[in-house]
C-alpha cells in the first residue's frame, strides 16, 4: 500500500506545509482558553452591507433613469423586469463588496484599537499580542 501521509513526502507534493494555529494565551492567568469577540468586524460588515445595498440601489436608480431615456429614443421598448433583475443583482454586489470591505476595516479595529481577546477562564479582556 501507499503512504499518503504529507509527512513523508517534500513540500510542494500535496501543497505547502500548514503551519500549526498559534494559541493566544491570557496575559492575566496564562490560560490558552480565550476567544476572540470580533465587534467591530460584524459591526462593519453589517454597515457596509447597507451601504453597499444602499448605494447600489441609487446608483442604479439614478442610471436606470438615464438608461430608459437613451433606450427609449435608440431601441425598442425593454420589459421592465429586466430593469428590476439589474438592480436587485447591482444591489446584492454593492452589499458584498460593502461587506467585504466594512468587515476587513472592522478587523483591523479590533487588532489594533480594541480589546478583542477574552479568557473563558478569568473573563479578562487583552488586546491581540
Amino acid at each position: 500500500m501507499s503512504d499518503t501521509s504529507n509527512s513523508s513526502h517534500p513540500d510542494g507534493v500535496y501543497g505547502p506545509r500548514r503551519q500549526p494555529y498559534r494559541t493566544v494565551s491570557c496575559p492575566a492567568c496564562g490560560s490558552p482558553n480565550t476567544q476572540t469577540k470580533n465587534h467591530a468586524k460584524k459591526l462593519g460588515g453589517a454597515l457596509g452591507t447597507c451601504a453597499g445595498v444602499i448605494s447600489a440601489f441609487n446608483g442604479a436608480a439614478q442610471g436606470a433613469g438615464v438608461g430608459a431615456a437613451m433606450a427609449f429614443r435608440f431601441t425598442p421598448p425593454a420589459t421592465p423586469l429586466a430593469s428590476v433583475t439589474a438592480a436587485v443583482l447591482g444591489a446584492l454586489a454593492g452589499g458584498a463588496m460593502g461587506c467585504a470591505t466594512g468587515a476587513a476595516l472592522g478587523r483591523v479595529i479590533d487588532d489594533t484599537v480594541l480589546d478583542n481577546h477574552q479568557c473563558l477562564r478569568c473573563d479578562h479582556s487583552f488586546q491581540t499580542p
